[in-house]
């Protein structure tokens, strides 16, 4: 979590060092998820373990038009115990998606998005690790506060991760909730 910590450090400071007139478009996002990778209590790496965990993603995009944005990210995927000889995973992760925006009623709109997930998974008590870059999509809703700050939460398909071979693999999914703050 001290990368993290230090990744929403710099993206805020970049965020407030920005001109004004440059900065029209831009935001930035930071997510709180839980994540779902219960599939790899099944691999024959892990005993009884725990496939959930809690995500901490911070990310900036730009709005091309009201519709369509692009986004930068990158998340701690958390931990969680295996029970077995291999110890915890630990999963982080870089994506960058397409994002489209749809509004339906007043200040709410549905959210829909596409991209490329790069994912590292490593076994704490072993040297095992692997990274896997998969196409990730996503589905969710947004409630804008004001021009300023929006509410959004999202649920998230990052595909396989893993190798068979090394670490095992699973289907890592996310549902986040998040705030979204325009510059």
């Amino acid at each position: 979590m001290k990368r993290t910590t230090k990744v929403v450090a710099l993206a805020l400071l970049y965020g407030m060092a920005l001109p004004p007139a440059m900065a029209e478009g831009f935001y930035g996002a930071v997510d709180l998820a839980q994540t779902n990778e219960g599939d790899a209590c099944n691999s024959g790496f892990v005993g009884s373990c725990n496939g959930t965990s809690t995500a901490l993603r911070v990310g900036g995009g730009y709005q091309f038009v009201p519709m369509w944005s692009a986004e930068v990210s990158y998340a701690d995927y958390g931990n969680a115990n295996t029970g077995g000889p291999a110890g915890e995973w630990q999963a982080t992760g870089l994506e960058a998606s397409g994002i489209g925006t749809f509004p339906v009623w007043k200040d709410i709109s549905v959210i829909g998005k596409v991209g490329l997930a790069r994912t590292d998974l490593k076994l704490t008590n072993t040297s095992r690790s692997s990274t896997t870059t998969n196409l990730a999509f996503g589905v969710g809703v947004q409630y804008e506060f004001s021009k300023a700050i929006a509410f959004r939460a999202q649920y998230e398909n990052l595909g396989t991760v893993g190798d068979a071979n090394t670490t095992g693999t699973t289907q890592l999914t996310l549902l986040s909730a998040g705030i979204l703050f325009r510059f």
